[in-house]
């Protein structure tokens, strides 16, 4: 009688237990889609899918520099920001410090993350009135954050991950809901718990599910700076006729109708045109309404001239524009040339293009260049502008002409300094985007977390 009824409840559970796990998925799912559904950590980001380049400049090099000779390699599936970021999404980060910090006498925190708005004074020129009134004012809330240095924007990132991983590790109880979670900040050592408003990092000391993992439980890659390869890729292969979204109509590559086609060729100077130094005005057409012969970017057209004259304005910003201004390219991302330009997480080095690898290239901290370590240290002030310090920023700016815009171009700024004409957006890495036959679908990312 007990075989009858066993061999009954297995058929049982054959039966239903799909259904079962289905629903107990879908609680999951419901639970954690009520908790995000004003928190998706990839909201304004864009999907940019991984593949092979060339990385360097497809014109002429007219400065001279010859740092960035063209070299195909090949870059992973990533998510960068939509827009630059802007100063209401960074003083909503100085203010969180501020409330977290300054209650515990850690006002040098907050100071250590504040832009530094004196890079608008010049001797020679009255941008006074911006020194007091960009980052702050109202007025300039879409505008995009300058004056950031690239450990800042670094800094920047890391609260960002926090932020994008807090609301599920408060969900588990994996930390304490009173003391904010500072996991990838860096700063939490330097913290005692003495207060109600200290810091905690991780549930050990707050006494909080000891038996789970805090690790298990983030959900997202960290969000950092991107890579320069990943820059330029999101700027290069955003033309129409590069980019494509399912791998069942192949381009390119080993599947393409014909795999040994001419990458460079294929290679747009700007990310709204693949026609060489023309086409930097719009032609009235297109996805967008933009008003015909205006600049599809903003940038310096020529000596003294930022903006046009009055009734026949380029492109009418004589300062940064907002992050959302201007036209998106064909993946949907902003001002990628032209506005501000944009740190990268790279360490400036002349040949680049030719001493790293050619998957994912990445020169990290203190990476030299060359055989001889002798020759190959760099020291300010010695012989030389570039330091180990030395960060490089991509994409041209407001106060920039046309040739910065190219996305092929580099430049470099030791780490500790800032500009006006230097921003910033956050990237993260797509695990698991670059097989063939993953679908870019507009599911939400929640549901896709719990999907074996």
């Amino acid at each position: 009688m007990h075989f009858i009824n066993s061999i009954l409840v297995f058929f049982a559970l054959l039966l239903l237990g799909p259904a079962l796990l289905s629903s107990n998925q879908k609680q999951v799912e419901n639970f954690v889609k009520i908790d995000y559904k004003n928190n998706d950590p990839y909201a304004e980001t864009v999907l940019v899918r991984g593949g092979t380049f060339a990385m360097g400049m497809n014109q002429e090099s007219i400065i001279g520099d010859w740092n960035n000779n063209l070299r195909r390699v090949t870059v992973s599936s990533f998510r960068i920001d939509q827009y630059e970021v802007s100063n209401k999404k960074y003083r909503t980060y100085i203010h969180w410090l501020e409330k977290i910090f300054v209650p515990i006498g850690r006002d040098s925190i907050v100071r250590a993350a504040l832009p530094d708005s004196t890079v608008w004074k010049t001797d020679l020129s009255y941008n006074d009135p911006m020194v007091e009134g960009y980052f702050r004012s109202s007025v300039f809330n879409d505008y995009p954050v300058v004056g950031v240095t690239w450990e800042q924007a670094n800094d920047y990132c890391r609260w960002k991950t926090d932020r994008s991983n807090e609301q599920t590790l408060l969900k588990y109880k994996l930390i304490d809901a009173s003391k904010p979670y500072v996991g990838k900040m860096g700063i939490a050592n330097e913290i005692k718990d003495t207060s109600s408003s200290s810091i905690t990092t991780n549930a050990a000391s707050t006494g909080f599910n000891r038996s789970k993992n805090v690790d298990d439980y983030v959900m997202i890659p960290d969000f950092r700076l991107p890579t320069e390869a990943e820059w330029e890729y999101a700027a290069k292969v955003s033309s129409g006729k590069n980019y494509i979204t399912n791998f069942n109509l192949p381009k390119s590559g080993s599947n393409a109708p014909h795999p040994n086609a001419n990458l460079v060729s294929s290679d747009s100077p700007y990310p709204w045109s693949s026609n060489g130094n023309d086409a930097l005005r719009s032609t009235g057409t297109g996805k967008k309404s933009v008003a015909k012969g205006m600049f599809l970017a903003n940038f310096k057209n020529g000596s003294g001239d930022y903006m046009g004259m009055v009734g026949y304005s380029n492109d009418g910003a004589g300062f940064p524009s907002k992050v959302t201004s201007f036209l998106q390219n064909q993946i949907g991302l902003y001002n990628l040339s032209g506005n501000v330009n944009e740190w990268v997480a790279d360490l400036y080095r002349p040949m680049n293009s030719m001493d790293m690898d050619d998957f994912n290239p990445y020169r990290r901290n203190n990476t030299l260049d060359g055989d001889d370590n002798n020759t190959a240290n760099y020291e300010s002030g010695t012989n030389t502008l570039i330091s180990n310090k030395s960060r490089v920023y991509k994409g041209g700016s407001w106060k920039d002409r046309p040739y910065w815009l190219n996305p092929g171009t580099r430049r470099f700024l030791d780490q500790d300094k800032s500009s006006s004409t230097i921003g910033f957006r956050c990237a993260v890495s797509a695990f698991g985007m670059d097989a063939p036959g993953v679908s870019d679908s507009k599911e939400h990312w929640w549901n896709k977390l719990f999907k074996k």
